[in-house]
C-alpha cells in the first residue's frame, strides 16, 4: 500500500505531542566528521555534504521518479509458537496456521510494552523476505516486501519479547527471545516455529558462524553460547562478563560489542579474550551505549553508539541538558578496523538512535531514532550517512508523520537498496526508496492491535533539550556514566524495578516523589512540557513497570547462599539498612562519605556497575575493598572468601 500526504493519526508521539505542544527547536547535527582515507567518500542519491552544515532533507528531493510498486494482499497465516520447546516443535504449530487469514492475531500482552531495544528486522539472503521481531505483541512477522504483503505471523508465549534475529545458511531464522531466555528457530517460507532452545537468561546479539554452521548468542548477563544452527544442545558455553550486547563473526574468532561501555571484546577462535577496543571519545564526551554493532566485509565493524559528557553541569538552570554546544547525549557512528584502528567516527542527527544497518555496496549507514512532537518536529526519524561522514540525508518527524508514518525502532535494507523500518505503533513495515521519496514508500500493516502507551511515548521521545529519558536509562536502565552536576560526581541510578516504593529520589534524596522528579528533569533540565495529571500517571506507571533485570546463570548457589548470611548478619550490618523488598530503607544517610546520600535499591546491583554515587567502585569487589569506608557496614574484618561470597549474593540480586 503506499499512501499520500494525511493527517496525522492519533498514536504514538505524534499524538502525545498534539496534545502537549511543541518544544523547542534545537538543531543535533554537528559538522565534526572525522573521515579516513580507508573509506572512500560516497554521495548517496540526493545526499548533501556536511560541509553545507545542514542535512538534506526529503522535501529537496520530492523530484526523484516514482517507484513502481505491486499491490498485494495485507492478511497473512498466522501461526501459534507457544510449545515448550524440543529440537521439532513443527507439528504443534501445522495446525496453528488459520484458513482464514487474520492480521489481529496475537497472544495476551503485558499491560505495559518493554523499553525500545532496537535491532528486531532482518531482510533474507533472497533479498525479498522481511522477518521482524515484535517485543510489544510477542510475535515474528515474515513479510514478502516485493508483493508488499504480510505472509506469516507467528506467535510467541507472552512476555517473551523477540529481539535480535539472525538467518543461517539453509534460510532458517534464529530469533533471540530477551525475556523468555531463548532461542527459537523458524521457517521462513512456512512461517513455522521448528525450535525452541534455552541459552541463558538474557540472550541479545546473535551471528551464524558458517564455518561451523554455529550460532552464536550473546547475553547481557554475561554468557556466550553457541548452538548447532540445525538444532540441538549447544556445543559451547563460557562466560565473557555482563552487558554484552551484539556478535560478529570475525577474522577466525569473534568481536561483541558491550552496551553501557560501548567497547568491542575480541576473542580468539578459543574464546580467548585478545583485546579490548573502545569507541573514540569526542571532545568533552565519553562512548556509552552501543545500540547497534554491524560487521563489514573486510573486517571492520561499524556502531550506533551515544556520547556523554564530562562537562559540568548546571541542575538549576532550565534546560541545562541542552546547551549551546549541544545536547549532553548525542548520537554517534564509529567504525573501527578488526586491528581496532579508528576508520572514522561523525555524529547522527539523530537526537536518539536505536538501530542502524549497512547498505548493501558497504558505503553507508541508515539510522532510525526517536522523535517526538514534544521536542524539535526536525529531528530526523530515518537517516542515511556515508561510513566517512561527509554526506548526510534525513527524514524528519514532521515529514514522516505527514505520511502517517508511525513510531520507527528497527531498520534494514532489502537486495534493491530500498531501506525497511519496522514500526512499533502501529505494527507496521515500510519500504523507503533510496531517494526517500515519500510519496512512493509502501506501507505493510503487520496487526492491528495497539500498544500505544503515553507513559512509553514520554519516555522515549526527545524534548525541547533534544535528550530522551531513555538517553540517559537506555532500554530502562542506566547509561554507566558517571556525570558531574553542579561540579559534584554522580553515577546514573537504573530504572530496572527500582522505583515503586523507593522515594525519596537522587542520590542527594532531595526529590521527594516521582512527580517531583518528574517536574525538575523532564520539564526543567530537558526542557520538556510541564505534565498535567493524567500524563504524570502515565509516565509513573510506565516507569514502575519496568521490570527488574534476570539474574546470571553463572551464579553458585553455595556461595550465594552464605553470601547471604553474611548480608544479614546484623554485625556486618548490611540489612540495617539495605532491608525490604527493594533492599532499600529509604533514608539518607551519611556513610563517611561526607555527606548524606539515599540508600539505594540493591534489586540488579550487578548489572550497574560502576556503583555509589561517584562511580568509585568499578567492580562489586571494590565496594569492600578500595572504595569502602567506616560508616558503610562492618567489612573491614571480611576476609577474601567472605568478600567473594558476599560479591556471590549481590549479582544474584
Amino acid at each position: 500500500m503506499v499512501r499520500g500526504p494525511r493527517n496525522a493519526q492519533s498514536f504514538g508521539f505524534f499524538a502525545l505531542g498534539l496534545a502537549l505542544g511543541a518544544w523547542g527547536c534545537s538543531d543535533a547535527g554537528r559538522s565534526d566528521a572525522i573521515p579516513s582515507s580507508a573509506l572512500p567518500p560516497t554521495s548517496p542519491e540526493g545526499a548533501a555534504s556536511r560541509s553545507d552544515a545542514s542535512a538534506t532533507s526529503i522535501s529537496s528531493l520530492a523530484s526523484d521518479p516514482p517507484r513502481a510498486v505491486a499491490p498485494g494482499p495485507v492478511s497473512p497465516p498466522t501461526s501459534s509458537a507457544a510449545s515448550d520447546g524440543g529440537t521439532d516443535a513443527s507439528a504443534a504449530i501445522e495446525g496453528g496456521i488459520t484458513a482464514t487469514p487474520d492480521a489481529s492475531a496475537s497472544p495476551t500482552v503485558p499491560s505495559s510494552p518493554p523499553p525500545i531495544s532496537g535491532g528486531t528486522l532482518i531482510v533474507l539472503a533472497d533479498g525479498n523476505t522481511a522477518v521482524a521481531a515484535d517485543p510489544d505483541r510477542d510475535a515474528i512477522y515474515i513479510v514478502d516486501t516485493a508483493a508488499q504483503a504480510l505472509s506469516f505471523t507467528v506467535t510467541l508465549k507472552p512476555g517473551d519479547e523477540p529481539g535480535r534475529l539472525v538467518e543461517d545458511g539453509a534460510g532458517r531464522v534464529h530469533v533471540a527471545l530477551r525475556s523468555g531466555g531463548a532461542l527459537v528457530t523458524i521457517d521462513p517460507t512456512k512461517g513455522q516455529l521448528r525450535d525452541r532452545r534455552s541459552v541463558c537468561p538474557a540472550p541479545r546479539g546473535l551471528a551464524w558462524d558458517a564455518s561451523t554452521d554455529t550460532v552464536w548468542v550473546a547475553c547481557a548477563t554475561g554468557e556466550l553460547v553457541g548452538l548447532p544452527a540445525a538444532g540441538g544442545a549447544a556445543t559451547s558455553t563460557q562466560v565473557i562478563e555482563r552487558d554484552l550486547r551484539d556478535v560478529l563473526v570475525t577474522g577466525g574468532g569473534l568481536t561483541l560489542s558491550t552496551f553501557r561501555s560501548a567497547e568491542l571484546l575480541r576473542l580468539s577462535s578459543s574464546g580467548t579474550l585478545l583485546r579490548r577496543d573502545s569507541m573514540p571519545p569526542s571532545g568533552d564526551s565519553s562512548p556509552h551505549v552501543a545500540w547497534r554493532t554491524r560487521g563489514l566485509r573486510d573486517g571492520s565493524s561499524v556502531t550506533v553508539h551515544q556520547e556523554h559528557s564530562r562537562s559540568s553541569i548546571p541542575t538549576m538552570v532550565r534546560g541545562s541538558y541542552g546547551t549551546q554546544s549541544g545536547p549532553i547525549v548525542g548520537a554517534r557512528c564509529s567504525v573501527l578496523g578488526g586491528d581496532g584502528s579508528i576508520v572514522s567516527t561523525f555524529p547522527l542527527a539523530s537526537a536518539l538512535a536505536f538501530d542502524g544497518a549497512i547498505s548493501p555496496d558497504g558505503s553507508s549507514i541508515a539510522v532510525v531514532g526517536a522523535a517526538s512532537a514534544t521536542g524539535a518536529v526536525s529531528t530526523p526519524v530515518v537517516e542515511l550517512a556515508s561510513l566517512d561522514g561527509s554526506s548526510d540525508a534525513t527524514i524528519s518527524f514532521s515529514e514522516w508523520h505527514s505520511f502517517g508514518g508511525g513510531e520507527l525502532t528497527a531498520v534494514a535494507f532489502d537486495g534493491h537498496g530500498n531501506i525497511v523500518v519496522q514500526a512499533r505503533e502501529p505494527a507496521e513495515l515500510s519500504v523507503i526508496p533510496p531517494s526517500f521519496a515519500l510519496a512512493t514508500t509502501a506501507f505493510v500493516q503487520l496487526s492491528t492491535l495497539s500498544r500505544d502507551d503515553p507513559g512509553h511515548d514520554l519516555f522515549h521521545g526527545p524534548t525541547g533539550a533534544q535528550i530522551a529519558c531513555a538517553s540517559c536509562h537506555p532500554e530502562g536502565g542506566d547509561d554507566g556514566h558517571v556525570w558531574t552536576f553542579n561540579g559534584q560526581p554522580r553515577r546514573t541510578p537504573s530504572l530496572r524495578g527500582t522505583i515503586a516504593g523507593t522515594a525519596p529520589y537522587h542520590w542527594a534524596g532531595d526529590e521527594v516523589d516521582f512527580p517531583t522528579l518528574v517536574n525538575d528533569v523532564f520539564t526543567n533540565r530537558m526542557s520538556g512540557p510541564q505534565l498535567g495529571q493524567a500524563q504524570m500517571g502515565e509516565i509513573t506507571q510506565w516507569v514502575q513497570s519496568i521490570p527488574a533485570p534476570a539474574a546470571p546463570s553463572w551464579i553458585d548457589p553455595a556461595a550465594a547462599a552464605r553470601g547471604s548470611a553474611l548480608f544479614s548478619n546484623s554485625t556486618i550490618g548490611c540489612s540495617t539498612c539495605h532491608s525490604g523488598p527493594k533492599l532499600t530503607n529509604n533514608l539518607t544517610v551519611d556513610v563517611g562519605t561526607g555527606q548524606p546520600f539515599q540508600v539505594p535499591p540493591l534489586v540488579g546491583v550487578g548489572w550497574r556497575t560502576p556503583l555509589l554515587h561517584d562511580g568509585c567502585a568499578v567492580t562489586l569487589a571494590d565496594r569492600f575493598g578500595a572504595c569502602a569506608t567506616t560508616g558503610h557496614g562492618v567489612t573491614s574484618s571480611l576476609g577474601p572468601g567472605d568478600v567473594s561470597d558476599l560479591v556471590t549474593y549481590l549479582e544474584s540480586l
